[in-house]
């Protein structure tokens, strides 16, 4: 995908986010709305700099996409497909167990499951990142 593309595919993304941020807040959701919108300005910010300091590297003659980035990239995914596998299999064997005792909203589980995944990937990805 080239830079211009990449860069729209964001900024589209991004005002789908705030879009829907501020529905919800015109349907009364201002909790969940004004955090979305919120979310979306941060990570709006994010991509900025990091887009600015890949900038900065291309103009200094460095190259920012070098084989160890994917190296590390993919043993931190492949690690973390692992540990999620484990956990869910883990998640099943104790829901199974133990039944109608533990009466938990899917969506918040589901919300739950995927930011434990992503800080396991985080988590990871610094370990590799680290270790080569």
């Amino acid at each position: 995908m080239n830079f211009r593309r990449n860069i729209t595919a964001i900024a589209v993304t991004l005002l789908i986010l705030i879009g829907m941020g501020i529905w919800l807040i015109s349907q009364g959701n201002i909790a969940f709305g004004s955090s979305m919108i919120g979310a979306a300005i941060g990570v709006g910010l994010v991509r900025y700099i990091e887009m600015k300091k890949i900038r900065e590297m291309e103009v200094q003659g460095l190259n920012p996409y070098d084989e160890r980035i994917v190296f590390i990239t993919g043993k931190a995914s492949h690690l973390t497909l692992t540990i999620s596998i484990l956990l869910a299999a883990g998640f099943i064997l104790i829901g199974s167990v133990f039944g109608p005792e533990l009466q938990v909203n899917p969506y918040n589980f589901l919300g739950f499951c995927l930011a434990v995944l992503i800080l396991i990937y985080v988590a990871v990805y610094y370990r590799y990142s680290k270790d080569n």
